[in-house]
């Protein structure tokens, strides 16, 4: 997937006038008012106003770098609209509909609300877990003594068990401490509605694919020849799982609705995915080692 930068053509450290400059030229060429009706040169152009509508903006250009390119994607792309009227600063034609994306319910939460992302780990999604969340709201009138530049508040959410990634709750029925902070917005900003994103930290060990989670175990040489029972890590807990006496190393295990809890929509988990790796053991007793020469002896008469 190309980043907002790569669809610009500009480097990532590229100025706002560098930005616009990329912007007009590649919506000349890819507008469709050119008379160009194919449905790629649409996607196209309506790629590269989603790529200016966030890197046009310092604020959400930020928020860009700090989430990345999916998450960003994901949480915040129901918030863009652009203009509706012509202009040709940014070459919007306004009439001809182009760049204007409907949200729906799986682009996140409501278009206009304000998002406070709390981190998950992984095994933090199965169980109800309490988690602090903060809040620094800018002053955009003059600062002053009484009304300082920022304004910044601590308190806890209450996320329930089941909870996936980038899933949202509204504030409101999440807060369980500090409702100071709503008093104080329902007073001030009575039209906004406060959001909680959940994301999730990575664990170490453990590669993340959608739902499903990759992970490695090391498994013993005789265990590997004679099968037997083997402890799997899982995100919360050690997974106990039986494999058959001729497991290669190039079979893959796979636990399913062992990895990360789904929407609501799609049900489940997604699986857990093992790749087995032979435990050498760096120091031998006498009778093991013994015993290993004796396997290597009667396998090469087998082979003879």
């Amino acid at each position: 997937m190309k980043s907002y930068y790569e669809i610009l053509g500009v480097d990532r450290e590229a100025s706002q006038e560098e930005i616009k400059a990329a912007y007009r030229k590649l919506a000349k060429k890819y507008h469709p008012d050119s008379g160009n009706e194919d449905e790629a040169i649409r996607e196209r152009f309506l790629e590269i106003q989603e790529a200016y509508g966030v890197l046009s903006d310092p604020e959400k250009r930020k928020m860009y770098h700090y989430y990345g390119h999916e998450a960003y994607r994901k949480s915040y792309h129901a918030q863009y609209s652009y203009a509706d009227s012509a202009d040709a600063e940014t070459g919007h034609c306004g009439n001809c509909g182009y760049g204007r994306k409907k949200p729906s319910e799986d682009e996140g939460p409501p278009p206009q609300s304000v998002r406070i992302a709390v981190w998950l780990e992984l095994d933090e999604t199965l169980r109800e877990v309490v988690k602090d969340a903060y809040y620094t709201e800018r002053n955009t009138s003059s600062a002053s003594v009484n009304h300082p530049a920022e304004k910044s508040w601590k308190f806890q959410v209450k996320i329930p068990a089941g909870s996936y990634d980038h899933q949202f709750f509204v504030l409101e029925d999440v807060i369980c401490s500090g409702e100071d902070f709503l008093e104080y917005q329902r007073k001030h900003n009575p039209d906004k509605l406060y959001t909680i994103i959940i994301l999730l930290r990575e664990k170490p060990g453990f590669i993340r694919q959608g739902y499903h989670l990759y992970t490695d175990c090391n498994v013993d040489f005789h265990t590997l020849v004679l099968g037997g029972t083997i402890k799997v890590p899982g995100i919360s807990e050690e997974i106990l799982v039986d494999i058959p006496p001729g497991t290669s190393l190039e079979r893959k295990l796979r636990l399913v609705n062992h990895g990360l809890i789904r929407p609501k929509k799609m049900g489940g988990r997604g699986d857990l995915y093992v790749k087995l790796h032979i435990r050498i053991p760096q120091e031998l007793t006498p009778s093991q080692l013994a015993a290993f020469q004796n396997l290597k002896e009667a396998m090469e008469e087998a082979e003879d």
